[in-house]
This record gives C-alpha cells, structure tokens and sequence, in this order.
C-alpha cells in the first residue's frame, strides 16, 4: 500500500484549500521551516507521508522531474479519489 504522495497544483487557491484539508483531515507534522504560506506560494509539490506523518514540499528540481516521468506526481483530484 502506498504512503507517499507527491502533489502538484499551481492554483494558488487550489493549494491553500488542500493545506487546509490535509491540515484539518490529517494529524500530520509540518516540517520546518514550511508555514502554511509557503506551500501556498510555492511553484513545488506537497509530498504527503502517512508513514512518516509528515507534510512538506519537495523543493528538489531533480527529485520533482523523476517523480514526474515515473508518474508519481499526482493532482489534488487524483489524491481525492485515492484517499
């Protein structure tokens, strides 16, 4: 069963509605030293660990490029339907 997700949306208030749901949804820690405006102005994806419980953003062009053409980067609807 998977426990990482990568999520990607360039909405900005797409993106602060979803940190509000996996904030509200989710007892999960934010790593430092992202606040909740950062993951909302941010061009880079969430990565949501249930394994870990962490909430952060994947700041890495390198790791986001890989996520992306192995098809682990998802939207915000796609990760709806999964969880």
């Amino acid at each position: 069963m998977k426990t990482q997700f990568i999520v990607q949306e360039s909405n900005l208030k797409k993106r602060e509605e979803f940190y509000d749901y996996i904030n509200k949804t989710y007892n999960l820690n934010i790593e430092y030293p992202y606040y909740k405006e950062e993951f909302i102005k941010s061009n880079f994806p969430f990565v949501i660990d249930f394994k870990e419980k962490n909430l952060w953003i994947c700041e890495s062009i390198t790791c986001c490029a890989c996520a992306a053409q192995s098809k682990q980067m998802i939207s915000i609807d796609e990760f709806m339907k999964i969880k």
